[in-house]
């Protein structure tokens, strides 16, 4: 009832002792009272009481206490396995701090290499400038000498035109002429051609040799009349005149030649056999017209 109350239970026997009225009762009730045996007992269930209390606070206190070492150990694992962990990260970033170190050496390597690279495209760049450059002047270079080229294949077409009339005679026909023109090539050609002198040895030969000459007499005519030309133009005017339009004018011995084939002494003129050349300088022929009547 008073639960291990020491209190209660005095205040208790004290109502209990005014209440009875009853001396014997009383009496008792004093001995009760003054009984330190039931004090002595209460005090023992109160004792017992907190020892219990004790004992289930120490059992609790025991369980809490496992209960943080078993937490402490939980924990204590934990943290190992987290030491562990970090140990492991440790040699991670130890092996990617030297895979970043080779990574980075490589980077370097190819920095090198790279800038070798384009120092060597900036080198072929400006190579490639040069020979386009190069190119330019040498298009250049080239049209000028097309233009030079068409200009004296111009100037000259017609000495190549009558160089290759020259050599296309027979060999038996151009023998004749050997000491006289050249023809090993187009200069030899004009230059011993542009001399008046040669050209008049020239007309000398054939002359000499009108009669052999036969069908490359018209050949040989163009080519003298040419070299006439050469002549003029070597000495910068108009020097010498070809005789060859004489056909119906009377012989003048200053300016004509009978050939054999004249039937009489004198007469009108019907053939020029081979034009005469006419000095303007000199106002005289340097060779008579070589001509025929019957």
């Amino acid at each position: 009832m008073f639960e291990g109350d020491k209190e209660k239970y005095k205040k208790f026997l004290k109502n209990l002792e005014n209440a009875l009225a009853e001396a014997d009762i009383q009496k008792r009730i004093r001995e009760i009272v003054r009984d330190t045996k039931g004090l002595a007992a209460i005090d023992a269930v109160e004792a017992d009481k907190q020892n219990e209390h004790d004992f289930e606070k120490n059992k609790k206190i025991k369980k809490s206490f496992d209960e943080q070492a078993q937490r402490i150990a939980e924990l204590q694992e934990e943290n190992n396995k987290q030491a562990a962990s970090i140990n492991a990260l440790k040699r991670a970033n130890e092996q990617q701090k030297y895979e970043n170190s080779k990574l980075a050496e490589q980077v370097k390597n190819q920095t090198w290499e790279l800038a070798q690279k384009n120092e060597e495209l900036r080198s072929a760049a400006a190579a490639a400038r040069k020979v386009e450059q190069d190119y330019e002047k040498i298009n250049n270079a080239n049209a000028k000498l097309e233009r030079e080229l068409n200009a004296w294949q111009k100037e000259f077409a017609e000495p190549a035109k009558f160089y290759r009339l020259y050599k296309s005679l027979p060999q038996g026909i151009r023998g004749r002429f050997t000491d006289i023109i050249a023809d090993s090539s187009i200069v030899a050609f004009i230059s011993t051609g542009s001399n008046i002198e040669y050209v008049e040895m020239f007309w000398d030969s054939m002359k000499r040799n009108y009669a052999e000459l036969g069908a490359e007499r018209e050949a040989l005519l163009q080519i003298f009349a040419y070299l006439l030309e050469l002549c003029n133009a070597y000495q910068g005017e108009q020097v010498y005149e070809l005789l060859d339009d004489e056909i119906g004018k009377g012989f003048d011995d200053d300016v004509h030649m009978r050939s054999e084939n004249c039937s009489k002494y004198s007469g009108k003129i019907e053939k020029v056999l081979l034009p005469g050349i006419w000095n303007k300088r000199s106002e005289r022929a340097n060779k008579k017209a070589l001509v025929e009547w019957q």
